[in-house]
This record gives structure tokens, C-alpha cells and sequence, in this order.
């Protein structure tokens, strides 16, 4: 469902789609709603934030929903547990999530974010979904802190630069940690085969990658 507010009813012009999942196991008369920064999304406003339908994956039940955005759109937004009359029963803890299109995104794309249920920012790296698929011990690692990055040359001109950064304010220096996903740059869901985040002092850790806008969208567990 489209709340109305940012669009008229007409087709925008130039618009990408984009979708949103979240895993959440709920009790009876509880939905999920996102809901964001933006009309299209509420505007903060909880009750006029768009409601997300559950459908059964594996042993996961997936909440999820889709707006239609023009080029260029970026918001915050967050998710909340709502009773049917849109009141909010539980609220995501931790900063805001930010919502930008990559460039050189065409019309007509659709862009799928798949998201965790935040419990703030210190408890969410060792909720088992991190800990189990995410991180990895490496107990003989030499990590040295990056001080910089270089530049990258990005070939063709149909790709973008997509770069995932955690902070785990509880989490050891010489802890590997991977990020994994639906694209061949992250391993295909395969922990051996995804991104390595680089630690970059300060309890952060960071990676790049480059994926072609034909691979879009792509699917991760953060």
C-alpha cells in the first residue's frame, strides 16, 4: 500500500520502486509498518506510515512492501509494531536508517532493501543473526588500520561503489567480519566467500565493493 501525499495518481515520471523486507515474528492483531521521513512514508507520522504484508519464508515469516519513488529519492525511516489500529505496540531502538538511491539508477528499476529488527546499536551485533552468519573468529589475524582509501577507477560506467560500515563498540579488533548477500560480491550467502570489512579504528569496520546496476537489486542481512 501507497500512502498518498508525495504522488498524485497519475504514473510518476522517471520512478524507481522500491521495496522493503523485514523478518519479525509477531502475535495476533499485530502488523509491521515502515514509516519515514517523507510523505510518501508518513513523515513521521506512525499512522500514516505504509503497512507490510507477512509472507512465510522457510522458517522466517517476511514483512514486506513497496513505494514508488522518483530518481534521486533519499529519506530516513524506521519500523514499527503496530495493533490494527495503527498504534504503535514496539518501536526500533538505535539511529534512524537512511534510504539512498544508488546513481545512475533507470526508470522503471525496483531496489529491494532487506533489513534486521534494530534493538540498539550495541545489543544488534550479537543478536544471533550476526553472530552467526556475520561475524567469523579469527584467532592468528594481524589486522593494521587503514588510514585511507584509495581511489578507484570505476569500469564500465554502468556500476557503482557500494560501501557497508558497522560499528561493534563490544566487538575485539582481531574478530573478522564478513557481510554476506544475494550478489557473487557477497558470496552468494556463502560466509566464506563474502566481503571482509576492514577495521578502521574506533570499533568500526568498513568495506567496498564494486557491483554492476544490472545485478540490482541485491539482497543482505543488515
Amino acid at each position: 500500500m501507497v500512502n498518498p501525499g508525495l504522488f498524485s495518481r497519475n504514473k510518476p515520471v522517471n520512478s524507481v520502486k522500491v521495496s522493503f523486507g523485514i523478518p519479525y515474528f509477531t502475535q495476533w492483531g499485530q502488523s509491521l509498518l515502515v514509516c519515514g521521513s517523507v510523505p510518501v512514508l508518513g513523515a513521521w507520522n506512525v499512522k500514516r506510515g505504509v503497512l507490510l504484508s507477512p509472507i512465510h519464508q522457510g522458517n522466517e515469516l517476511i514483512w514486506g512492501g513497496s513505494i514508488t519513488v522518483p530518481r534521486g529519492f533519499q529519506c530516513e525511516y524506521s519500523y514499527y509494531v503496530v495493533d490494527d489500529n495503527k498504534n504503535v505496540l514496539r518501536s526500533e531502538m538505535g539511529k534512524k536508517r537512511k534510504l539512498i538511491l544508488p546513481e545512475g539508477i533507470q526508470s522503471g528499476q525496483e531496489i529491494e532493501f532487506r533489513d534486521l529488527w534494530q534493538t540498539g546499536s550495541d545489543a544488534l551485533p550479537f543478536r544471533s543473526a550476526f553472530r552467526d552468519v556475520i561475524f567469523r573468529q579469527s584467532w592468528n589475524l594481524s589486522i593494521n588500520p587503514t588510514i585511507g582509501v584509495n581511489h578507484i577507477n570505476i569500469e564500465p560506467p554502468e556500476s557503482v561503489m557500494i560501501q557497508f560500515k558497522i560499528s561493534c563498540p563490544k566487538v575485539e579488533k582481531d574478530t573478522s567480519i564478513y557481510v554476506i548477500g544475494s550478489n557473487s560480491k557477497l558470496g552468494q550467502w556463502k560466509v566464506e566467500n563474502g566481503l571482509k570489512l576492514s577495521y578502521f579504528g574506533e570499533s568500526v569496520w568498513k568495506a567496498e565493493c564494486v557491483i554492476q546496476m544490472s545485478d540490482f537489486p541485491i539482497k543482505y542481512p543488515f
